[in-house]
């Protein structure tokens, strides 16, 4: 069974509900919704006039029968305004309905249940903690003039800091395990089961430990511990690993201030390098006793992928711990390392069978991917979890450069083979009912002190909200929620303060 953690790293959760804010929110909507029907009627009653006028609508008859169009540019101009403003309307009145209905669906939930509160950069972000009306989330879309304002500041993010988003600040982890508790739904057959996190690309084991600190602090495997395991078996092996407490520092992340709470929680590391995989293995014996049952750390050396069966690696796996050259290269390499791949849905169908094969598959709280550029084709390989809506959240690394080294890899970028790009893979994610967004860091103090603006935790790029490629230097990482969980989607929405 899973226990309340009061808190993850920022201190006690507010618990508190504003619900005479709700109430002005909900009425500032509904007013703002009355403007657009009215609006939207003036311009339908426009449109109507204009088609009816006499002489435009001969024009437009004998535009109609005759091979050589001759109608006045003008008049259809005026026509070709008015439907895109009709059509524009439309869609922001099926957003502002949509906010609407979710902030009346919170109003409603309030009185039941506290509400989670965070924070970002000084605005409070209320979370539904009652599940018993769980409602899926709408999908919400981004004016052009709205999205191209969130681009600009994203890219200027880019050349104040480079590594925004390949080191976020990851935000939503705050009391992620109350999230994922609503997202279960009480009392269902999902809530009185394990966490479940599938960390692919574990390389060494950073996102395992921050997890598991989250989920089950009293099982005392968190980055800190993880870091001293690593070098005392660096220290054995009369060596030094590179980058040993992580390429972001993910040592020294803030702990949980809960240390003794231990919920049920598996974890699966993927790690396809036999050499990261052996230390591994180690650093899980120094830190998690044999008889350790709560909280599971499941270590697998295999590759994730589109496909299963057998693949060859570059030889740097064999001996190199976090070796990011440990990819995919093409058969017959020589000295390549053999080591298995398969898919995430082949996976959880051996590792958690059903007698039923009908029936859902489990539910994944996390999906991962760190795949050095093989990202889009671990999600293909998870269809069958995503089409059913059962990873709650997916994470996953962005990395065009990987592509243009040498030996090029991977399939982000102008090298990508087959070449993908971030706007084709969270479309697809968008159909089967995610919505993803561009993680990033806050503006630091250093930086305020320099003039740099504020920046938004989130950049959506969902519904229209990123329309070109984001110019990414280094890598980055992209995070998404299923609507099907509103309150994990909803988090994510209200951090992207600038949609």
């Amino acid at each position: 069974m899973k226990t309340s953690i009061n808190s993850r790293r920022g201190g006690t959760a507010n618990t508190n509900t504003d619900m005479t804010a709700l109430t002005w929110w909900k009425f500032l909507f509904l007013a703002s919704l009355i403007l657009l029907v009215s609006f939207l009627i003036r311009l339908n009653y426009q449109l109507v006039q204009e088609i009816s006028r006499p002489d435009d609508a001969a024009l437009i008859a004998d535009n109609t029968k005759s091979d050589a169009p001759d109608v006045d540019s003008e008049a259809e101009q005026r026509l070709k305004s008015l439907r895109s403003q009709v059509s524009g309307m439309k869609e922001k009145l099926g957003t502002i309905k949509g906010l609407v209905d979710d902030i009346q669906q919170q109003q409603q939930d309030g009185g039941g249940g506290g509400a989670l509160s965070l924070q970002s950069n000084g605005k409070a972000i209320n979370n539904n903690n009652n599940n018993n009306n769980q409602k899926e989330f709408p999908r919400l879309t981004c004016t052009a003039e709205v999205a191209k304002k969130q681009a600009n500041r994203m890219n200027a993010r880019f050349a104040e800091w480079w590594s925004h988003s390949a080191c976020p600040d990851q935000v939503w982890m705050e009391n992620i395990n109350e999230v994922f508790d609503v997202a279960s739904g009480e009392g269902t057959p999902d809530s009185a089961k394990p966490y479940l996190i599938l960390d692919i690309g574990c390389n060494k084991g950073y996102t395992s430990a921050d997890f598991l600190d989250a989920l089950s602090p009293g099982t005392n495997m968190n980055p800190r511990t993880l870091v001293g395991a690593i070098r005392s078996i660096a220290r054995e092996m009369n060596t030094k690993f590179d980058r040993d407490g992580g390429v972001c520092q993910d040592s020294d992340k803030p702990l949980n201030k809960d240390r003794t709470t231990k919920s049920e929680t598996e974890v699966h590391c993927f790690e396809p390098s036999p050499a990261t995989y052996n230390m591994l293995t180690k650093a899980r014996t120094k830190l998690m006793p044999p008889g350790e049952t709560t909280a599971i750390w499941h270590i697998h050396n295999v590759g994730l992928h589109e496909v299963n069966g057998q693949m060859s690696w570059h030889n740097a796996c064999a001996t190199a711990v976090g070796d990011e050259l440990c990819t995919i290269v093409p058969e017959g390499t020589k000295d390549a390392v053999p080591v298995p791949v398969v898919t995430v849905d082949k996976f959880l169908e051996d590792a958690y069978p059903n007698n039923n094969p009908a029936s859902a598959m489990p539910l994944v709280h996390m999906l991962k991917i760190d795949a050095e550029g093989l990202d889009p084709a671990v999600l293909v390989g998870s269809t069958t979890l995503l089409k059913q809506n059962r990873a709650i959240m997916v994470m996953f690394e962005f990395n065009p450069g990987l592509s243009e080294k040498d030996p090029p890899h991977g399939m982000w970028g102008r090298g990508g083979n087959p070449r993908k790009k971030l706007l084709e893979v969270t479309a697809w994610l968008d159909e089967l009912g995610y919505d993803c967004y561009l993680d990033t860091r806050h503006v630091d103090e250093k930086e305020r002190a320099k003039g740099v603006s504020e920046a938004p935790a989130l950049y959506r790029i969902t519904g229209g909200c990123l329309t070109e490629e984001p110019r990414v230097r280094g890598w980055a990482n992209v995070v998404c929620a299923s609507r099907k969980y509103g309150n994990v989607a909803s988090l994510l929405r209200n951090l992207a303060t600038m949609v």
